[in-house]
């Protein structure tokens, strides 16, 4: 069964975190993450514990899919979504806070909340979390006699030099379980994160993608830094990596991406032919008029980065009106600018997306093949966004250039 906002079928999302693939856990971050995110808000939980507990769902049902417990039918959209929820709420309780009421379940999500992992299972993924996140936090050293303890208990085998008392009181302060009595010199859920080589595939893919979010992300509540603000800062910081990854891309994607992307050549008259077909003309404040003529000014010159900045400027609160279209425009310039990244998150964003039709499955496969030019090993996922992409393509032509670019993706 897949979802509808799924790029992919269910069953790729669910073998590559079988395999730990760092491709499939990217394109789960790029299109659920906002989605779960705001479900946890509506939950009553903050944008930060959003994207907090999306990570924790990852990484519990990728353990899940990888130890055959993950219930086959479910779209993995909705599974991220009420896992996410599921332990933000078993989070509260574990802090003794209220649980704040929370929207009724969708249809079709019943089955999947009887799925859920019992409080017990959710707070062990918790601590094993707990357990990696402050294991990285140690000494070198202190990491090693750690690490050789925690090989030797999953092992089975005695120990013939333990560690130091002082590295395990070291290790159990940065848990805040010094005044804790383990039964073991290391309990269980300390010893499998340290082990277990899915899991720390999938929490090295995980934080290699929260790295990247850190600096590229995009805002979605008045807590965080304005896109404008998030936008300037992404470009300043990764104008080097831009700069070597355009010279040592793989050339095959890369042409195919060149010979694929059209752009439309003014904001202004795309939109204006966008909006011909409705009966009611929209209106919108008079700052998002000035804002897209300046974006389309800047637009016309090739001049990204301010095109960009102008149609950041639309992400206040008071102009909503304008969002969904500078959002498309600019996860445009995000694939000008060969931020791919920045497109799947601005696409993922926008709330009216039957505005933009088939456009979006366009832009988001460009944004796909854009990054296997970057990094080869992404081209798998991006022959499955084209193919996608022509499945929901109603015009020859670019049918056409869809089976074409296929074509030039075969390995």
């Amino acid at each position: 069964m897949n979802d509808p906002i799924a790029v992919f079928p269910n069953e790729t999302y669910l073998n590559g975190l079988r395999d730990a693939d760092a491709s499939v856990v990217d394109a789960l971050y790029n299109e659920f993450r906002q989605p779960v995110a705001r479900a946890v808000e509506a939950a009553g939980g903050t944008y930060a514990d959003g994207g907090t507990f999306f990570r924790v769902a990852v990484l519990q049902t990728a353990q899940l899919v990888q130890t055959g417990n993950y219930p086959a039918e479910a779209p993995i959209f909705l599974y991220l979504k009420n896992l996410a929820v599921a332990q933000y709420k078993d989070w509260l309780l574990e802090k003794g806070q209220e649980i704040p009421t929370t929207p009724e379940p969708e249809e079709g999500e019943a089955q999947i909340l009887e799925s859920m992992p019992n409080s017990e299972a959710l707070r062990e993924t918790r601590q094993q979390i707990r357990a990696k996140r402050q294991f990285t936090r140690l000494t070198i050293d202190d990491q090693k006699q750690i690490l050789t303890l925690a090989n030797t208990l999953s092992a089975g085998q005695s120990m013939a030099t333990a560690p130091e008392k002082a590295v395990i009181d070291r290790y159990k302060t940065l848990l805040n379980e010094r005044d804790s009595a383990w039964e073991e010199t290391l309990p269980t859920w300390v010893v499998a994160p340290l082990t277990n080589a899915h899991f720390h595939q999938i929490w090295t893919a995980c934080e290699a993608m929260e790295r990247r979010l850190s600096s590229s992300q995009v805002p979605t509540s008045g807590e965080n830094k304005t896109i404008r603000y998030a936008f300037i800062t992404f470009v300043l910081l990764t104008l080097g990596y831009a700069a070597f990854t355009w010279f040592s891309r793989d050339q095959t994607p890369a042409e195919v991406y060149d010979d694929n992307f059209k752009p439309p050549a003014s904001i202004l008259d795309d939109m204006a032919a966008r909006y011909a077909k409705d009966s009611v003309p929209p209106v919108r404040p008079e700052a998002c008029t000035i804002a897209f003529s300046q974006a389309d000014l800047h637009y016309k010159k090739r001049e990204w980065r301010e095109a960009a900045t102008e149609l950041a400027s639309m992400m206040n609160d008071s102009l909503k009106t304008c969002q969904s279209d500078a959002l498309f425009y600019l996860a445009i310039v995000g694939l000008e600018l060969e931020r791919p990244e920045l497109t799947i998150e601005c696409i993922a964003k926008i709330e009216d997306l039957e505005r933009f039709g088939e456009d979006i499955y366009w832009y988001m496969a460009l944004a796909y093949v854009q990054m296997a030019a970057q990094d080869p090993a992404e081209k798998d996922i991006a022959r499955r966004a084209v193919q996608r992409a022509m499945s929901n393509t109603e015009i020859p032509e670019r049918r056409a250039q869809a089976e074409k670019m296929l074509e030039e993706l075969v390995d």
